[in-house]
């Protein structure tokens, strides 16, 4: 690939400004999104896939990465790529559910990273629970929509905390992390702090 092309992942929990983010950096980068496949979007929720036993649901959440991982790869040939979630979203969220240890999460998913195309830098959003709350109920509010997961993460700031906490230590294992606190962000501070935190790294 170009020695000038960089892949950037962006990892958080809901409501902490990664579709915000995201956005800005591509447009200002030239940069590529991506995101999971919307074939597998779809398929997660038809067949109601968090529902699954671990074992069934880590499988199907790891073919997705990795065939999330050949499309970046791809691209990165071309441009510069800014992936909305990547390995450590579907991991954290299993673990916040209890539904894995992260040992045994990590055994299971070793095996296939060197498959995997790993990022030049991720960024980690995390921030407050009753900041994060706010902004999804204000999405939601927009959209008409609560997700499943959303609706969790306002339930329960345990399991937010322990999704955050699970983030960060999947991210570190997958290349070097910077960690931005949005709490109290607007969207176009978000959107300054994360550009004078990677530009430089990326040689943006």
């Amino acid at each position: 690939m170009p020695s000038q092309s960089k892949f950037l992942v962006i990892e958080g929990c809901n409501g902490v400004g990664k579709s915000t983010i995201a956005e800005y950096l591509c447009a200002r980068a030239g940069a590529s999104t991506f995101h999971y496949p919307p074939e597998f979007v779809s398929f997660r929720r038809d067949v109601h896939l968090d529902e699954l036993a671990p074992l069934p649901r880590l499988v199907y959440y790891l073919a997705a990465t990795l065939h999330l991982s050949d499309l970046v790869r791809a691209q990165l040939t071309q441009s510069h790529v800014v992936c909305d979630r990547y390995l450590a979203s579907p991991l954290s969220l299993m673990i916040g559910d209890s539904a894995i240890e992260e040992t045994e999460a990590r055994q299971l998913t070793e095996p296939f990273g060197s498959y995997l195309c790993m990022p030049d830098l991720i960024l980690l959003l995390t921030a407050e629970h009753a900041a994060a709350s706010a902004r999804i109920c204000n999405r939601s509010l927009k959209s008409g929509t609560l997700t499943p997961v959303a609706r969790r993460m306002l339930e329960s700031e345990e399991f937010f905390q322990k999704r955050e906490n699970a983030f960060r230590q999947l991210a570190m294992r997958l290349g070097p992390v910077v960690e931005l606190d949005t709490t109290n962000l607007s969207p176009e501070e978000m959107c300054n702090s994360a550009w004078s935190l990677l530009a430089p790294k990326l040689n943006w």
